[in-house]
């Protein structure tokens, strides 16, 4: 016969290291011969984005894109990440491109950015008018962005015994925002005697002293006349 051409029962794409035994037969003799097959992929996949552009969020990010890389023997390779949602502070998530035996990472910037203060609930507080003092106040609240309802805080002494401006701070810890609210005293109460009638006094001569009659006051209380 001369020159014999080998076969195989190799079925290709060969994707694994074998062997391949390769058969010379002239129809009536035959013999083997074996080739090794080695598969070795030491590509790593590259990323389809030179650099991943940077999340920038209010509050936090609730949701990540994967991004994706190009391999040689895969070809469209999608990234994985251990970061866990939601992501509530500024970060670096690392995404990791695997065909199974090689890897590559790509670094993706995350920025948490609290920029907008919490608006106050009421567009003004209500004037607290009082006789004598004030002894409690309740704290407005405002709502936030990111924190939802948000209680003031005052540096307000209490009992407030004088007309006076609260000045009430709203803050979600990283901006805040004041609201004013006026304390008015007025005492427009007149002290009222302790008895409805004094009595007459009667002497011989002349009084040389006399018993200064009390009143109560609404604020003060006792009250000595003059």
């Amino acid at each position: 016969l001369g020159v014999v051409t080998a076969s195989t029962t190799a079925v290709l794409p060969i994707t694994s290291s074998t062997t391949v035994v390769w058969t010379y037969s002239d129809g009536t003799n035959s013999t083997t011969q074996n080739q090794s097959i080695v598969i070795a992929d030491t590509t790593a996949p590259v990323a389809d984005a030179a650099t991943l552009p940077t999340i920038t969020a209010q509050c936090s990010v609730t949701s990540l894109t994967p991004p994706t890389a190009t391999d040689n023997c895969l070809g469209v390779v999608t990234a994985s990440t251990t970061a866990v949602l939601p992501i509530t502070s500024s970060t670096t998530v690392v995404w990791t491109y695997s065909d199974g035996t090689n890897s590559t990472t790509q670094n993706q910037s995350i920025v948490i950015a609290d920029t907008i203060a919490p608006v106050a609930d009421a567009a003004t507080l209500p004037t607290i008018t009082a006789q004598c003092s004030v002894t409690s106040l309740t704290p407005p609240t405002a709502t936030d962005n990111c924190l939802g309802v948000v209680t003031a805080s005052t540096t307000a002494v209490l009992p407030i015994t004088s007309s006076t401006t609260v000045v009430w701070t709203y803050s979600d810890g990283t901006n805040s925002t004041t609201q004013n609210q006026s304390i008015v005293i007025a005492d427009t109460t007149a002290p009222v005697a302790d008895a409805a009638t004094l009595p007459t006094i009667t002497a011989q001569c002349s009084v040389t002293s006399l018993t200064p009659p009390t009143a109560t006051d609404n604020c003060l209380g006792v009250v000595t006349a003059s």
